[in-house]
């Protein structure tokens, strides 16, 4: 097992060097660039001296080779250098958001796995049963409904039945747990209802064809215990296509929340994702992209690694 996970951690550095390239060079084919954006208004006031030494500052004057090569030797050394737009380390302006969207992500799948295991198990034990109907259609409604159109529900329940609405201002969960938590709970339900949808077809879905295998009704006729089958030797197989719908969610949740932290008033990574966009931010967009890339790829690592511990077929090959 040791030459297997030593391999799939190798791996992740081409994968990642891949990325950069890909990222430094469909960001470089956008039209315009910061530097323009930031003398738009001034078009006819600004002269072109000017905006040729600002872009010596920012590094724009430089070919692209150059452009390449800086960031990836910044890149190797974990310093993604400064925003274009803002002049602040980029560590710095992602630093405090990174936490928030982190938190959030990880409230969000803990909801979305203590809903989806047990609702997905009772409704491939219970199929086509009057359960089974009911957490299909709570699962159906979790796939239709968009997160940040019921987060918008839950503000207004709150406000027009209790008179109260969650903290404005985020504070982190060491300064202050209570407010940390009054706010981050209902961005956290609203994205892991949803979220739970998704995981509890899969959770139904492979539990379903767990229990008709040989192995399974083997067990039954030996005599076992109904809870003790499922536990020892269906869950544990049908995990496996679980693990993947949570973990590539989660990663997904990280930087994939533009709508729902507008909602929340939430200065997470997906605004953060934006305000770069908008801002031609070269350097402060291709960190978000990487961050974003490394935990996916480290995930799909982490996957693996479950995957060889849970399925010993995985080690052998």
């Amino acid at each position: 097992m040791g030459a297997y996970l030593i391999k799939r951690f190798f791996l992740m550095f081409p994968t990642l060097l891949g990325v950069a390239l890909v990222t430094f060079l469909l960001i470089r084919v956008i039209p315009g660039d910061v530097v323009e954006l930031r003398y738009s208004g001034d078009r006819g006031s600004v002269s072109q001296e000017v905006i040729d030494k600002e872009r010596a500052r920012v590094g724009l004057d430089q070919p692209v080779w150059k452009q390449l090569a800086t960031w990836l030797v910044g890149l190797a050394k974990l310093d993604f250098g400064t925003s274009m737009w803002t002049g602040a380390p980029i560590w710095e302006e992602i630093e405090l958001r990174f936490a928030l969207s982190l938190q959030v992500a990880v409230m969000a799948t803990v909801i979305a796995v203590l809903l989806a295991l047990p609702l997905g198990v009772l409704a491939a034990l219970k199929q086509d049963t009057w359960v089974d109907y009911v957490i299909r259609i709570f699962s159906i409604a979790g796939l239709a409904v968009p997160s940040f159109w019921l987060g918008i529900v839950f503000i207004l329940v709150l406000l027009v039945f209790f008179q109260w609405l969650p903290p404005m201002v985020y504070t982190p969960f060491w300064q202050n747990p209570w407010e940390n938590m009054a706010q981050l709970i209902w961005p956290a339900l609203a994205v892991g209802y949803r979220y739970s949808a998704v995981s509890t077809r899969m959770t139904r879905s492979a539990m379903l064809e767990v229990l008709r295998e040989d192995y399974i009704r083997t067990a039954k006729a030996k005599g076992l215990w109904q809870s003790l089958v499922l536990r020892r030797h269906a869950l544990k197989n049908a995990m496996l296509p679980v693990m993947t719908v949570v973990g590539v969610e989660f990663a997904f949740l990280i930087g994939g929340l533009v709508v729902t932290e507008q909602v929340f008033n939430l200065n997470g990574l997906g605004l953060l994702f934006v305000q770069a966009v908008a801002h031609r931010d070269y350097t402060l967009l291709q960190a978000l992209v990487m961050l974003v890339a490394g935990i996916f790829i480290f995930m799909n690592f982490l996957l693996d690694v479950a995957f060889a511990w849970l399925d010993p077929r995985v080690r052998y090959a």
